[in-house]
């Protein structure tokens, strides 16, 4: 009988850690992946995104909360743009990034007071794709790089769930 107890015990375990596995697989990551991304395609989509989120988002009154690592030249440029149109953002402390690196990030208190914004940069050859979640709205555009230029490949695309 006591034989029986250790096996479920056992198999027990095994499906809990396989889970947590799995849920670490499913966890989306955050920032931008572009290999070796230029500073001036990198501050030029940036700054694309930041006037199409001024366009739909009061500024004076819209405060960012952005729950992951501002490391790059395309975060840092939004973050920068979107503050000087007038849009409050918080950034994440340095010390709390560690928490995030495989669960999905959870915000305190403090960072919950205005619209959770993240982002993903990405590319595919010379295709430069730029995905922004805020709240529950995706904002998504393509960019097609040039000699030593990028540009818009397509307009603004906003789903909200």
């Amino acid at each position: 009988m006591m034989n029986i107890k250790m096996n479920h015990s056992h198999g027990f375990l095994i499906l809990l850690l396989a889970s947590m596995l799995l849920k670490g697989c499913a966890t989306t990551q955050y920032g931008n992946f572009i290999q070796n991304p230029s500073l001036q395609a990198s501050q030029s989509m940036a700054m694309d995104a930041a006037a199409q989120i001024d366009r739909l988002y009061p500024a004076a009154t819209t405060q960012f909360s952005i729950a992951h690592a501002v490391n790059d030249a395309f975060g840092q440029t939004l973050v920068e743009k979107l503050r000087v149109s007038g849009f409050a953002v918080q950034e994440i402390p340095e010390s709390s990034i560690e928490q995030f690196l495989f669960v999905a990030p959870q915000l305190d208190a403090e960072h919950k007071a205005g619209l959770r914004l993240s982002y993903i940069v990405d590319q595919s050859d010379d295709l430069y794709h730029a995905n922004l979640m805020i709240g529950d709205t995706r904002l998504s555009r393509a960019f097609v790089a040039r000699a030593d230029s990028i540009h818009p490949a397509g307009l603004w695309v906003k789903k909200e769930e």
